[in-house]
């Protein structure tokens, strides 16, 4: 049974997407409201904290995912789907967990541009070099960029607007856009988490724990290149263990249909926000011990 339909058959299941779409655009406007466009453009000039974000990101996960699926026994979808996972940055649920660290909220919108940038161009030519030719990897280009401008970039762009000339505006919406972020972004989960539950249980121990590891050891690779700012190290990582799986999803829709892939990158949805959010909620805890 192909995933795709049953993503797009249920109630719960059409909601989550609403939701998801919601979470984006409010979570978004919310950044442009908070934060000024010259923020961005600073955080977009510490060229070498980038540089090392990106090394994290496609060069050294990728390596990562080679690795794991060398040690565990996976069917050929589940390394499949590692293998995807690995090689596409640009996870865009982080900036739910990266916009809590406020002293980097513009470093967060920035990686978040720059990872998801990065993923529709990299992931291609990685999958060329390393999965099997036979599989003839398809990226939907045109969803992927109408994804980061519709969603992404216009909502932040009208905060930056509002900010600029309509301050009274801006700043009665920053905690209503920030309240329905938080909100939808629950939605989300909770309307998905059968089928993400049903996926993780469908997969198998093995493929469970390769997409653990690589959840944990990409977390802790991004935290280890973040740099000597704390806060950056946090955005890094948490920016670094989570992986675009959405278009990875679209991917292998369109190069994987009829087989497995999907559901076991479903599952590794179901893995990849606890720790985030575990990890997050530490950090903000012992920010705030250190404060006081």
């Amino acid at each position: 049974m192909e995933l795709h339909r049953i993503l797009t058959s249920s109630f719960a299941s059409r909601t989550a997407v609403i939701a998801t779409y919601v979470f984006f655009v409010s979570t978004m406007l919310s950044i442009g409201l908070t934060v000024r466009a010259d923020e961005i453009r600073g955080a977009l000039r510490n060229r070498g904290l980038l540089a090392r974000v990106l090394v994290a990101n496609v060069i050294l996960v990728p390596i990562l995912g080679m690795v794991l699926v060398k040690l565990f026994p996976l069917s050929a979808d589940a390394r499949t789907a590692i293998l995807l996972l690995a090689f596409v940055p640009g996870g865009t649920q982080a900036i739910q967990f990266t916009a809590k660290i406020g002293k980097n909220i513009a470093l967060a919108a920035a990686l978040l541009f720059l990872l998801s940038l990065a993923g529709i161009v990299v992931s291609p030519l990685l999958a060329a070099l390393i999965l099997p030719v036979e599989t003839g990897v398809t990226i939907p280009w045109q969803h992927a960029v109408g994804f980061i401008v519709l969603f992404l970039l216009l909502p932040l762009l009208a905060g930056f607007a509002l900010g600029r000339g309509a301050t009274q505006v801006a700043g009665a919406l920053q905690k209503p856009m920030l309240l329905i972020s938080n909100i939808s972004f629950v939605l989300t989960i909770v309307f998905t988490l059968g089928l993400r539950r049903k996926a993780a249980g469908s997969i198998g121990w093995a493929a469970l724990t390769a997409m653990a590891l690589l959840i944990l050891l990409s977390m802790a690779i991004g935290w280890r290149l973040g740099g000597p700012d704390k806060s950056a190290r946090q955005v890094s990582a948490i920016a670094t263990s989570m992986r675009n799986a959405g278009l990875c999803l679209l991917v292998a829709a369109a190069s994987f249909p009829g087989r497995n892939v999907q559901t076991a990158t479903v599952a590794f949805m179901a893995l990849m926000v606890p720790p985030n959010m575990l990890f997050t909620a530490c950090q903000r805890l012992r920010g705030g011990r250190g404060q006081t």
